[in-house]
């Protein structure tokens, strides 16, 4: 493996950073609150940034689960973003976990893998629909599991596969399907809350749910190629189909680390802190991996599946034994 200091978490820099979003996100919540036009927008979108930047530490969640350092982290995410955006992140476990295996990413197998670059009506619903519904669904989900639990999810999801052919379930792992339902509940008391004592912002907070939203399926097509799935994957697929960006700009639709998205899929038990000294490991001791750092330019027009030829195939993958 690569230096074991790679994989170390530090829990501090998580709350920092946390913090750090929590706090935009109020200060644009309250400066929005409290002025008009211009200044209003301008809050509103610090909001949404605050949010989008806090919403995406549940994916970190999902690659460190037995990290016992991190177990504090873990529930004040889920007690207060989690919950606030409606989604545990055990509902993110499965799927991702699925994405990053070899063998079914990038196939169709794999259901982060869309072809938003070759299908229109995928690309459509992803990136303008999909933002839109994604709050209604959560809510959807919480008020399911906060009556019925479990069992009544299961039933709902059961019918709608056999009825309308559209699931409306989250693959969760038994272990955490009761945690799912307590915090479907305490989700659903903060909602309860919000439109008991401040029913003047449940529009508002619907707006910054879209636009954080947004962020997030906006950054699906900077990440991978996206435009036909393959019979199977390995390894090298995981560096060849996952593209990274260095501008700083980055920060905004790739926060917490994902531009540097190829290191992460080549080793993704790192934490976003370790992925910018990663990011240059990788890139002094494996020639080819340079090949999957792009501009934005390249993204938008579309990067394209670097895959390389046998004799390139396997010197990459003798030099990532070599660096491991």
């Amino acid at each position: 493996m690569i230096d074991k200091s790679f994989f170390r978490a530090d829990p501090y820099t998580y709350f920092r950073d946390l913090f750090i979003s929590l706090l935009l996100f109020l200060t644009g919540f309250v400066g929005a609150a409290h002025t008009t036009g211009g200044l209003s927008i301008a809050c509103y979108f610090v909001c949404v940034i605050g949010l989008h930047r806090a919403g995406v530490f549940g994916h970190e969640l999902t690659h460190r689960p037995n990290d016992k350092t991190m177990r504090p982290f873990y529930w004040v995410w889920n007690m207060t973003i989690g919950c606030m955006i409606m989604v545990p992140s055990a509902r993110f476990f499965q799927p991702h976990k699925i994405h990053h295996k070899n063998g079914t990413f990038r196939t169709k197998d794999d259901p982060q893998y869309l072809l938003v670059r070759s299908d229109g009506k995928v690309a459509f619903f992803v990136l303008i629909v999909l933002p839109f519904i994604t709050p209604l669904f959560g809510l959807f989900q919480t008020i399911v599991a906060s009556i019925g639990g479990m069992k009544l999810e299961d039933a709902v999801d059961k019918f709608s596969r056999e009825k309308l052919n559209f699931s409306t379930g989250t693959p969760i792992p038994e272990k955490m399907r009761e945690e799912v339902v307590w915090l479907s509940r305490l989700s659903f008391l903060y909602f309860c809350a919000l439109v008991i004592f401040l029913p003047q912002f449940v529009v508002f907070y619907y707006a910054v749910l879209v636009g954080a939203w947004f962020l997030i399926v906006l950054r699906i097509p900077l990440e991978h190629e996206l435009e036909r799935h393959a019979e199977s994957s390995n390894q090298a697929d995981q560096m060849y189909d996952s593209f990274s960006v260095e501008t700083p700009f980055a920060a905004i639709i790739q926060p917490i680390g994902f531009r540097y998205h190829t290191a992460h899929h080549m080793y993704p038990g790192v934490p976003y802190h370790n992925l910018p000294g990663l990011h240059q490991h990788l890139k002094a001791t494996i020639p080819a991996y340079s090949n999957s750092i792009v501009s934005y330019w390249d993204l938008i027009k579309g990067p394209g599946y670097q895959k390389p030829n046998d004799l390139t195939q396997k010197q990459t993958e003798e030099t990532q034994e070599e660096t491991q």
